[in-house]
């Protein structure tokens, strides 16, 4: 998040687009950890294996 956001900035300094934009930019961004697959798209087979159901 850092490099988004400056050391001690405030979020109030930045508009919800902004935070917006953030958002989707980290949500879209392959992660090792996950496969190199996406938090949505990790998030979206988890919906759709019925283990939210479950949880």
């Amino acid at each position: 998040m850092q490099q988004y956001l400056p050391n001690g900035a405030g979020l109030r300094a930045f508009s919800q687009a902004d935070l917006d934009a953030i958002a989707h930019e980290l949500n879209h961004r392959p992660r090792k950890t996950h496969g190199y697959r996406t938090p949505s798209e990790v998030y979206a087979d988890f919906l759709s294996s019925g283990a939210a159901l479950t949880a």
